[in-house]
């Protein structure tokens, strides 16, 4: 089916497109590539982007945390020192939010904050690393305990 928006916006691009001289057109396109990924960049960049992510990052590492402390109770100071070191990045993005500086020394510092935020999503990441590392080797160490444990069943009703 063909959408009668998408053709008149085809078409007015086509129309845009043929008024651009021929020699002109590289230029041109050039210039709209670089426009385009430098407003990405800046948008990706932003500190509200950066704060969406790391928000993100961190309602992922609280919900793995949780379902860590129930599968694994062996674990558990392992556990306490994951959610300590995920505790002190969340306070410390806090108090570095609170410290702030004002509307006309924040664009001086834009740059600055966005690499602190960027280092911190990448610290939240490496905690949710680590903390699905050990799910999996609770789950590995559980599965080797079945396994064990069904050898032994095997060999006993073997013997008998």
């Amino acid at each position: 089916m063909c959408d009668t928006s998408n053709i008149l916006q085809s078409s007015a691009v086509f129309r845009t497109i043929s008024l651009i001289p021929v020699r002109m057109f590289p230029y041109v396109a050039l210039g709209a590539v670089s426009a385009s990924l430098a407003i990405y960049t800046l948008h990706h960049n932003l500190p509200w982007t950066r704060l969406d992510h790391i928000n993100d990052a961190i309602a992922i590492v609280d919900e793995t945390l949780t379902h860590a402390k129930a599968k694994c109770t062996r674990d558990y100071l392992v556990l306490v020192e994951a959610e300590t070191w995920f505790l002190r990045p969340s306070s410390q993005c806090l108090l570095e939010m609170h410290n702030m500086p004002g509307w006309k020394n924040y664009l001086r510092v834009m740059v600055t904050i966005s690499r602190a935020l960027a280092m911190l999503e990448r610290e939240v990441r490496g905690i949710h690393t680590s903390l699905l590392v050990l799910v999996e080797a609770a789950h590995q160490r559980k599965l080797t305990e079945d396994i064990r444990e069904d050898q032994e069943i095997g060999d006993g009703v073997l013997h008998s």
